[in-house]
């Protein structure tokens, strides 16, 4: 068994494969204080794996006890994915692909494989919403960052005193009629703005393919005239997988 785990800033996720295939996975929320009682939570009931793989966008002191907890429990190492400037067929639009988070670049990978004779446009919608288009060639061709609905909710309110009794956030996009109190307000208003940026980003590469993955995908899902697309929750361990295979593409920690 191969242990995939996606470290990103406020979930981590895993999955287990066997035969090249998922056989199962999970997910916690955590914080810097219960590292290691998260940890315990999701990999104590799992088999020792063979390997360890590894994409994290959080801070070092993260990875740390990772490597830790793995090191007391299993008495393995663990490998990092870093972005690089070329993977196979692909070749990373960044000058330096250090800037690039290496989740995205595992969802680039993972979405090109998916579709290898077509534009795809990426979009990663959690903490921040993401997109990173990809031409048939191979060739990534940048993409845009977007902040999420989270933390555009937050920045509202902590810089605007008249609105601070819109407290609750409301991640079902409902747009029933004119709003009328300051709730709905900003709510609909939030999830108004996300909508018109992502569907005009989606479209503005003209990818033939559009993959959203990520905790708030739904609901990008939900929103009305959106483009196609497909949603692929896994695509990040998929692209984590397939490039860690290599063993040029790892960092041993």
């Amino acid at each position: 068994m191969i242990l995939t785990i996606d470290i990103g800033n406020s979930r981590i996720k895993y999955a287990c494969w066997q035969a090249e295939a998922i056989v199962s996975r999970g997910a916690l929320a955590y914080g810097p204080d219960k590292l290691a009682e998260v940890f315990g939570q999701l990999f104590s009931g799992l088999e020792k794996p063979l390997q360890v793989l590894v994409v994290s966008v959080a801070a070092q002191q993260v990875s740390r006890q990772l490597k830790q907890w793995v090191a007391d429990n299993w008495q393995l190492p663990v490998a990092f994915l870093e972005a690089r400037k070329k993977y196979k067929d692909i070749t990373h639009a960044y000058a330096d692909p250090a800037q690039h988070g290496a989740d995205r670049w595992a969802a680039v990978v993972a979405g090109h494989q998916m579709f290898p004779h077509a534009t795809v446009c990426v979009i990663s919608a959690g903490t921040a919403i993401t997109f990173d288009f990809i031409n048939k060639d191979g060739m990534h061709l940048g993409g845009y960052i977007l902040p999420s609905y989270v933390t555009m909710h937050a920045a509202l309110l902590g810089d605007t005193a008249n609105v601070a009794s819109a407290l609750k956030l409301q991640f079902e996009a409902a747009d029933e009629g004119m709003p009328d109190n300051t709730d709905d307000a900003v709510n609909r208003g939030l999830h108004r703005l996300l909508q018109a940026g992502i569907r005009e980003i989606s479209r503005s590469a003209q990818a033939e393919k559009i993959i959203i993955t990520g905790g708030f995908a739904q609901t990008v899902l939900d929103y009305p005239d959106v483009p196609e697309m497909l949603h692929q929750p896994d695509l990040v361990m998929q692209g984590l997988y397939s490039i860690m295979s290599k063993a040029e593409s790892r960092v041993e920690g």
